[in-house]
């Protein structure tokens, strides 16, 4: 399975071509990753940069279920379940490529929070959700996205409020996987263009920049699926 890339800004394309690291970013409520994509996907990083890292998210995965409606013990239930289904063919694809210890460079925000790098963003990035009304934007319509995805009709603003805390948490991550990860460049990939992303290509944030080596970019298999990918967020189809 081949992957088409393009990157976001004429800075990821630079981050790009070093291939220093990449941070492969997947969602357990997105039809596009099937199995067999993941795997194939985690292959393909693994044989175009120096080090991978793939971040799925945990059982924190459940607030976004639960904010669609779901009992919390039925939407944890739900969440480990796909949750599951996207590491085990990480992990395959990271073992295949000669990863040694596959299941270090497989992440949930749990784990990253215990960096001294993800905590210092996180608490900037939450002072600006307050603050910084292009981040504030990004961050809602992200959570919109994915509880209408997954509720099947337009979520409340207090569902919004409840899912919201997923978009904040995964904010660190696109912008300073640099430090975050120990590297001097390091590029996140995802299927489509993100909205939580817009403030940092478009430049609009007045509160948050990306840290100097961070990069962007669209990966997408032509084979999983022949059409151009759109402006969507992480959590919708």
């Amino acid at each position: 399975m081949g992957f088409v890339v393009w990157p976001c800004t004429h800075g990821s394309r630079s981050v790009l071509e070093r291939a220093e690291h990449v941070l492969i970013g997947l969602s357990p409520w997105n039809s596009y990753y099937k199995p067999r994509v993941v795997e194939a996907l985690v292959g393909w990083a693994s044989a175009n940069f120096a080090r991978v890292d793939v971040f799925v998210p945990g059982d924190e995965a459940a607030h976004t279920l639960a904010a669609a409606g779901a009992q919390p013990a039925e939407a944890v239930r739900r969440a480990r379940y796909a949750v599951g289904r996207l590491r085990a063919p990480a992990r395959r694809g990271l073992k295949r490529a000669g990863v040694p210890d596959p299941d270090l460079h497989l992440h949930s925000w749990t784990q990253l929070s215990e960096r001294p790098a993800y905590q210092r963003c996180l608490k900037r990035v939450r002072d600006a959700y307050h603050t910084d009304e292009a981040i504030r934007g990004a961050c809602r319509r992200t959570a919109r996205a994915a509880v209408r995805h997954l509720a099947g009709r337009e979520p409340t603003e207090e569902q919004i409020d409840q899912a919201v805390g997923y978009a904040i948490a995964e904010l660190p991550l696109v912008l300073d996987g640099p430090n975050i990860f120990g590297t001097k460049s390091s590029l996140f990939v995802y299927h489509r263009e993100m909205d939580l992303l817009s403030p940092f290509i478009s430049g609009s944030s007045t509160a948050l920049r990306p840290a100097p080596g961070q990069g962007y970019a669209v990966v997408r298999s032509p084979e999983a699926d022949s059409a151009r990918p759109g402006p969507n967020g992480a959590g919708s189809e």
